[in-house]
């Protein structure tokens, strides 16, 4: 899948796309259920008891080959490296559920805020697994945030968070079920509490950046990170020069 000139105009100008369904209806499903099957309440949760916590997992392909397929499904990587260029590695994955009831959020911020030290952008897909908007604890973003570079975050407990922010312009990324949102690292943006009594709001994210990607503070090369574009060929396994520690390893 390629973006046409209109989304392409349109992700440079704004920082992000929906792109609609990119994986079809049964890939879906079956990743719906590794999903439900890892990302639960019995295993790891976010937020705190008072607003509701959900529930979150990193690094899904690690867990599950069916997931690990689906990072290099040709249609993604077919427009991941129309953005990103010829030679491209995977990043991170997490699932995130906003589930009924979890009203705590997640405070505006960028991607890029999550690393220990500037690196360049790269490039998030939030793929929906459920309808998301803004009572089940969707996306806002705030539009053309990316073209002013990585601001500085402060940590509030486990989450990167801008100090503040002007949200005036912020708008709501909603999405239908299976559709792929895409957005630039450096998009400012937040997800809200989920006010519904029954509504999910299941996300899988995949993350990629481009090859060379370096810690600017740390001068670290992020060759533990599986190539998934080489030489413009698409690749179908994830790997990399160094092996990635998923206990050590921080974005």
């Amino acid at each position: 899948m390629r973006l046409n000139d209109d989304q392409l105009e349109g992700f440079r100008r704004d920082g992000f796309v929906n792109v609609g369904p990119i994986f079809p209806a049964s890939r879906i499903e079956s990743v719906e259920r590794e999903y439900d099957r890892l990302v639960n309440h019995e295993s790891q949760v976010l937020g705190n008891a008072r607003d509701g916590v959900f529930p979150y997992r990193a690094m899904l392909n690690f867990r599950s080959e069916l997931l690990a397929r689906c990072i290099t499904e040709p249609a993604l990587l077919e427009l991941v490296a129309q953005l990103l260029g010829p030679n491209v590695r995977f990043w991170w994955d997490q699932g995130i559920n906003k589930a009924p009831g979890a009203g705590s959020a997640i405070a505006w911020h960028q991607d890029n805020g999550y690393t220990h030290g500037r690196i360049g952008e790269y490039l998030t897909c939030w793929l929906a697994l459920d309808d998301s908007d803004l009572e089940n604890g969707g996306l806002m973003v705030i539009p053309g945030s990316h073209r002013r570079g990585q601001r500085e975050h402060e940590w509030q407990g486990v989450h990167a968070v801008i100090p503040e922010v002007v949200g005036d312009r912020a708008v709501a990324l909603d999405a239908r079920a299976g559709e792929l949102l895409v957005f630039s690292s450096l998009l400012i943006h937040q997800t809200v509490g989920n006010r519904t009594a029954d509504r999910n709001r299941r996300a899988w994210v995949i993350q990629y950046c481009r090859s060379g990607q370096r810690n600017e503070v740390t001068g670290e090369i992020y060759d533990n990170r599986p190539w998934v574009v080489r030489d413009g060929v698409a690749q179908t396994t994830l790997e990399a020069e160094r092996r990635f520690d998923l206990a050590g390893d921080r974005p």
